[in-house]
Formats: structure tokens, C-alpha cells, sequence
């Protein structure tokens, strides 16, 4: 029963004495230490919608929007009797699992849930699953805690906003949207051929690892048929007769990203289109949206995607300094007050880059802006020490630690926001929204670039020392003890640092990170295109290359 303090007070004061209390039972936990990453996964949500990070093939869309068409087939023709919604749905996770456990017995690993199916279904050589009783519930429990095809983190949104599947006049009932026939009845004819064509019979319910695992030889997920491709492509390519306001911000995305492939012979990596994004610029030197260009939505959605670049240098910037700051204090002999951290930050910036001395924080921002004079801004986002994309990228492989990696932490973050900075103002100029909604804004407690902007011109007179000392206390960790205090409650210990008698103290024992870009989308829309047909995937190099040349 809970007590008030004063009771409790009152209890010990009467009985003192020394007393048994059970251990705090908390986990350490929370992958968002400074509250920053909102304002990444709304602009990506913004520039491609109906798709997600973990959407990467063709043939789920098509198996799923099958499944339940065969469901509701079996429905109309009386092969399932006394159904409700219960029903239908336990017989689609059904298909579903039998799906998912044929290509995890191939070795396959590349559907949601392989490793929830691993523990509870039989592998090869095993004996026989029914899909009834408790073993079933037990299954069915665990598919739809976030690994389930249809799950929200995996197709399910994907599949209903892409138009695969609609939802009847029967809640949580789904049926495939005419559009996408073709490729429903590819998946059922390759079916019925199958030898498990067997599994669509509603009064079978054992089946064998043996016989399950011959299914993926007829569906491999990443294999779809000319029909699926042909379908996807249809729901999935640039096109401007929808009306949708949703779909016309994915196709100019689509469109944009698709015009700088086509116009680099050799194609591009991820990382290189997410610089041609940052800066405007392909590789040719072209402009990637002309100038005077008629087409206000492929402006628009360029400053979109350049806006979610620089918000990932400057977020990966601040939540590097966390890092940074654990591991000072440890090295410090494990406390270290703001003046120290201030001193060491300076002394190791300074000894990065001459430049990052100031002498004030304006002539700071002015030597980091001049660089790259030759190509101005937003264009220098892709050029040499000015990339944002690499120098991403070296910020997250000095969190890694190594011999002097931590301390290139301090020079690489102040660069780092000194560039999202300069590309602040390039894209204002270029029309980009700073408001609470524009690209370049967002919600004050999740710092977002244009205030970090605001701050910094109220820093210009000031010294240096006195820009460490606000990025130190209110950017970061001032900033992290906000959100770790606002999302406490549920037994998860996410306050990393605390203030103690001689300094600030390390609270979880783990170092925070190593952090990198949130992922953005982009390599899932990519390889979608790929699978569609729209563009070539070459993955023969370290890195997977996406070339024009699809059909």
C-alpha cells in the first residue's frame, strides 16, 4: 500500500535501525538519449511515405494481399464454417507463418520474425506443428508482438498505403484492392502447383518441416514474378494523376532520387545519394532540380530531403558530444564538473582544427562557412571536408573508440554544427520553411535547426569557451536529462549521467552508442525499384551500387 512521506518518515523515525530492501529493479535502456530523433523520423515519413526500413521486397506485399483473398475465398465458398473476424485472422497468420517458417528452413533470413520462429517452430528434422492448441496461441502471441508480416513496424502500413490490400465491412478484415488481381492470381497459380498447395485446406492443420521448407523453393521472397513486378511498379513508380497528397510527396521523392541515378553513368551508393540530396549537386556538377525550374514539388521535396540530411549530421553531432562527455569522466577518474569538460573540449577541438579556437563564436561560423569558397553552400554539403555525409560517418567511427578517436570527437562536432549552420541559411534562401512544421524547424524541446540557429547568432559576440560551456550543460546534457526525466515511469533507467558532490557521474556502467544516421528510407525504396524493375542493383562491390537500366 503506498504511504506518504511523512508516514514513512514517521516509520522510520520510531523504529529505527537498519532494514532489508529489495534491489531497484531497473533496466537500463532508451535509444534516444536527447529526445532528437522525432523531428528525422517526421521528415522521412514526409518525404517517403507508405514505406519503412524494414520493406524491402516485393513479394510479402503480393503473398499477404493473397492470403487474404484466398481467406475470404474460402469464406464465400463455405470451406470455413461459422467464421468471424477471429477466424479469418488466425487463418491469415496462418499462411503466414507457414510462409515464413518454408524460408527459414531454406536458411533464409530475410522476412520479419525468423528468429521469434526459431524458438517456437519445429527446424528441420523436427517433428510436426499443428496450428491448434497452446503451442498455436503460443506462436500467434509472439508474431504479433512487432514480427508479424502485417505487424505496424514491418508491411502492415506499407501494405494498405500502397493500395495492396482495403479494409471490408468486417473490422480488422482485409481484401486485395482490384489493382493488384494480377499478382494475387500469380501467387495462387504457383501455389496450386506447389507441393503445399495442401496448406489452403482449412481442415488440415499438422504439417512437416520437410514439407513446409519445398514451399520456398516455389516463393522465394526475393523473387518476385513479372506479374508482381509489374503490379508494384504500378502502385509504386512516379506519377502525378493520384490527387494524393501523400503519393505525390513519395513519387517527386521517387522521381528526384531516380533523376540522379539516371544522370550518373557509374550510379550511385546510398551514401552518395544522400550527399547529392544534402547539396543539390550530382556528381557531373549538374544542378539536381534546375534553376527556374517550373516543378515546385521537386523543389520542394529537395529541400525536404536536404533538410533531413542536415539534421542528421546535427543530431549525430550532439548525441556523439554524450559520448564524449562519458568518456571523459571516466578518463577523469570518474566525475568531471562543466569546467573541466569546458577545458578539454577547447583543448581537443583546438588541437583538431586550429580554426575552432575563435577567438568568438562568429568568427568561428565565419571560417566554417568560407570553406569550400570555391563551391558555396549547399553545395559544399558534398565536397571534401565539408561533406555532411562523411563527415556523418567519422563521427560515428570515432564513438567506436581506438587510439585518439574520442578525442577527434570535439573538433568533428563543432564542425559539424558550424556546417549545419551554413546550410541553414543556404536552404532559408532556397525557400525552406523554419517554423514549427517547416523543414528546417519542429518542436523546441527536440532543439530542432532553427533554434540551434537562433542560439548561435546570440553566441556570435561570445567567446568560444562560452559556446562549449551552453553545448555541454543545456545541448546535451541538459537536453538529455528532459527526456530521460519525461519518458521515466515504466521501470527503464535511461538517465545516463548525474551531478554529484565533485562533478557530473556516469550512471549507467555501458557507454551510450556508438550513434549513426537514423535510417532513412532510402535504401528500402531503392531496392523496391530495383525489385520493381525501375533501376539495376548491383551488389558485386563493398558497397551495394543502384544504376539506371531497369525495364
Amino acid at each position: 500500500m503506498n504511504q506518504l512521506l511523512q508516514e514513512t518518515d514517521l516509520d522510520f523515525a520510531t523504529a529505527p535501525g537498519a532494514r532489508l530492501v529489495t534491489r531497484l529493479a531497473l533496466k537500463d535502456g532508451g535509444v534516444d538519449p536527447l529526445g532528437l530523433r522525432q523531428i528525422n523520423l517526421d521528415l522521412m515519413d514526409r518525404a517517403i511515405p507508405g514505406i519503412n526500413n524494414t520493406t524491402v521486397f516485393i513479394r510479402p506485399y503480393a503473398f499477404m494481399a493473397w492470403a487474404w483473398w484466398k481467406t475470404n475465398d474460402l469464406l464465400s465458398n463455405g470451406g470455413m464454417k461459422d467464421i468471424d473476424s477471429a477466424a479469418a485472422k488466425d487463418f491469415v497468420m496462418r499462411l503466414e507463418v507457414i510462409y515464413a517458417w518454408s524460408h527459414m528452413l531454406a536458411g533464409g533470413r530475410d522476412l520479419p520474425g525468423m528468429a521469434v520462429l526459431r524458438s517456437c517452430m519445429p527446424m528441420e528434422g523436427g517433428g510436426p506443428f499443428t496450428f491448434k492448441g497452446a503451442n498455436w496461441e503460443t506462436v500467434k502471441k509472439k508474431r504479433q508482438a512487432s514480427t508479424s508480416i502485417m505487424d505496424a513496424i514491418q508491411y502492415g502500413p506499407s501494405i494498405k498505403a500502397l493500395g495492396f490490400l482495403e479494409q471490408t465491412s468486417v473490422i480488422g478484415v482485409f481484401r486485395p484492392t482490384e489493382q493488384v488481381m494480377p499478382a494475387v492470381r500469380a501467387i495462387d497459380s504457383i501455389v496450386s502447383r506447389s507441393a503445399m498447395r495442401h496448406m489452403v485446406d482449412p481442415a488440415l492443420r499438422t504439417f512437416r518441416p520437410e514439407e513446409v521448407q519445398r514451399l520456398n523453393d516455389d516463393l522465394p521472397p526475393s523473387e518476385p514474378s513479372n506479374e508482381e513486378r509489374e503490379v508494384f511498379r504500378r502502385l509504386f513508380e512516379p506519377r502525378r494523376e493520384t490527387g494524393r497528397t501523400d503519393f505525390t510527396r513519395r513519387n517527386d521523392t521517387l522521381a528526384l532520387v531516380l533523376e540522379a541515378i539516371e544522370a550518373t553513368p557509374d550510379g550511385l551508393t546510398v551514401p552518395e545519394l544522400r550527399a547529392v540530396l544534402a547539396s543539390g549537386v550530382l556528381p557531373g556538377g549538374r544542378a539536381l532540380v534546375r534553376t527556374g525550374s517550373n516543378d515546385t514539388g521537386l523543389q520542394a521535396t529537395w529541400l525536404l530531403m536536404a533538410s533531413l540530411q542536415v539534421r542528421q549530421l546535427q543530431r549525430l553531432a550532439l548525441e556523439s558530444m554524450l559520448v564524449w562527455i562519458e568518456v571523459m569522466i571516466k578518463t577523469n577518474g570518474g566525475s568531471a564538473s562543466t569546467d573541466a569538460l569546458v577545458a578539454m573540449a577547447l583543448r581537443q577541438a583546438e588541437d583538431f582544427d586550429k580554426d575552432l579556437a575563435g577567438p568568438t563564436v562568429g568568427d568561428l561560423l565565419t571560417a566554417l562557412s568560407q570553406r569550400c569558397k570555391a563551391h558555396g553552400w549547399p553545395a559544399a554539403a558534398a565536397k571534401g571536408d565539408t561533406d555532411l555525409v562523411a563527415l556523418s560517418e567519422k563521427l560515428t567511427v570515432a564513438q567506436r573508440g581506438g587510439p585518439g578517436s574520442y578525442e577527434t570527437i570535439p573538433g568533428l562536432a563543432l564542425s559539424a554544427l558550424g556546417y549545419v549552420q551554413a546550410m541553414y541559411s543556404a536552404l532559408k534562401r532556397e525557400g525552406a520553411d523554419d517554423g514549427r512544421l517547416g523543414e528546417l524547424g519542429g518542436r523546441s524541446d527536440r532543439f530542432p535547426i532553427s533554434l540551434q540557429h537562433r542560439r548561435l547568432l546570440s553566441l556570435a559576440e561570445a567567446t568560444v569557451e562560452t559556446l562549449w560551456r551552453e553545448l555541454i550543460e543545456t545541448w546535451v546534457i541538459g537536453q538529455h536529462v528532459r527526456w530521460s526525466v519525461a519518458r521515466n515511469g515504466d521501470g527503464t533507467q535511461r538517465l545516463r549521467l548525474a551531478l554529484g558532490d565533485s562533478g557530473w557521474l556516469r550512471i549507467h556502467k555501458r557507454l551510450s552508442g556508438p550513434f549513426g544516421p537514423t535510417p532513412d528510407r532510402l535504401l528500402s525504396a531503392l531496392s523496391l525499384a530495383a525489385q520493381g524493375g525501375m533501376i539495376v542493383r548491383d551488389d558485386t562491390d563493398v558497397e551495394t551500387r543502384f544504376m539506371a537500366g531497369g525495364n
